[in-house]
């Protein structure tokens, strides 16, 4: 996977990248949610993935009791864990064999099958809520819009989807950061830098809608390029965080910002004629 990649690279080799990535990162993400559980300022995936998660929430709490829940992109298991603590049926889909392994160190007894998002091993309508969380930016754009119609196809009938995306102008600046390292390196991605598909809010609903949905919201979250003073500082960006996250949320509340954060997450309904 370490050959260079044309901008025509096909969707198959764009998720082979991703896995074999993700594969090799299991650890680290096992670290990342460690870090969660002590500390949600301590660095950069901490502070945005808790941003993403209070927004995850409010999706949960709206939930009957033991509702059924697929994290499509699942890693080391965590959410899972946590959909079940909280009275759900849980079950994941996850590519990556060392994210499996992750996984079940965390927990032999949580249900998840190997597999892509664009083929989702389940029936017609089997949740209530699916969840991608930081997955369908690893894809080539045909498979995102074919990942989305697999997930709103094993929902339910005005059952919720739960995705985030990177936006393309957020103020962190990534996409220019990707495209130079793209150019630098004279390839557009490889298992070490796997491609981000960037979205814009527009963008996102129009495949949602396309893939079955009746109902759709977009949302931002980290309006502020906190991204970047983590880079430079994590004690620094850990205390800049804090006094900083009050007016970021509320800036993040204006409909006009969403394009410009970091985080893009959308949350839509299955409508009831769904194909």
């Amino acid at each position: 996977m370490e050959t260079p990649q044309s901008q025509d690279a096909s969707p198959d080799a764009v998720r082979d990248a991703a896995i074999d990535h993700h594969h090799d990162l299991a650890g680290v993400f096992e670290q990342h949610y460690r870090d969660m559980s002590s500390d949600r300022f301590r660095t950069a995936f901490t502070y945005g993935r808790g941003k993403v998660d209070q927004l995850l929430d409010e999706e949960l709490k709206a939930l009957r009791p033991g509702a059924s829940i697929l994290d499509v992109g699942c890693g080391t298991g965590n959410y899972l864990v946590r959909f079940r603590e909280l009275g759900f049926e849980a079950r994941g889909v996850e590519p990556a064999p060392g994210m499996i392994e992750a996984a079940r160190r965390l927990d032999a007894t949580l249900a998840i099958e190997q597999g892509v998002a664009t083929s989702l091993p389940f029936p017609d309508g089997s949740f209530d809520l699916v969840t991608a969380i930081e997955v369908l930016r690893y894809l080539h754009h045909d498979d995102v819009r074919l990942a989305l119609s697999e997930m709103m196809r094993v929902l339910r009938p005005g059952g919720h989807l739960f995705v985030t995306m990177v936006n393309r102008w957020a103020l962190d600046g990534f996409y220019v950061h990707q495209r130079l390292r793209q150019r630098m390196k004279g390839r557009d991605f490889d298992r070490t830098n796997p491609h981000c598909e960037f979205t814009t809010p527009a963008e996102l609903e129009a495949d949602l809608r396309a893939a079955g949905a009746s109902e759709v919201h977009t949302l931002g979250r980290l309006f502020a390029p906190m991204r970047l003073v983590y880079k430079l500082s994590e004690p620094l960006a850990r205390k800049v965080a804090r006094v900083v996250e009050p007016y970021d949320d509320a800036v993040c509340s204006l409909p006009f910002t969403t394009q410009f954060a970091g985080h893009l997450v959308g949350v839509a309904v299955r409508g009831p004629g769904a194909p």
